[in-house]
């Protein structure tokens, strides 16, 4: 078995889908990948009470937090919110490990970015991107 250490699991991002992301997310300190599959009800009167599904759409989300960076650079916080705000919020994800050098890959729009900055500590973000198509 070959566990994984979580310190190797990387977001990588590029602006604009298509593209093979490259950059690492700057400064990231958690990275998080989400897959679910809705099921349909396909019950009929001989499931015998039981609920009987079939496989249905599949929908996949990246999410991260880190600290703030403010450059403009395509992976910096400031760079997401900026890739954002524009007319082409899409853009091309991977998730997975340096180790391995395995990965998935996938357009995604960037639906949520927060910063926080308490008093003396530092500023950090979060930042969710919603799967658009295929995770392969």
């Amino acid at each position: 078995m070959a566990i994984v250490n979580a310190t190797d699991v990387i977001i990588k991002l590029i602006d604009g889908a298509g593209n093979t992301p490259t950059a690492n997310l700057l400064f990231a300190t958690s990275a998080s990948l989400s897959i679910s599959m809705d099921l349909r009800d396909s019950t009929t009167k001989a499931s015998n009470g039981f609920q009987d599904n079939l496989a249905g759409l599949k929908s996949w989300e990246v999410s991260g937090d880190g600290f703030v960076d403010l450059t403009s650079t395509a992976n910096s916080t400031k760079g997401l919110i900026d890739q954002m705000l524009s007319s082409t919020p899409e853009v091309e994800v991977r998730f997975g490990t340096t180790a391995s050098g395995e990965f998935y890959t996938g357009s995604a729009f960037i639906t949520s970015i927060s910063i926080d900055a308490g008093v003396e500590e530092n500023a950090t973000y979060s930042v969710s991107l919603q799967g658009n198509g295929s995770l392969a």
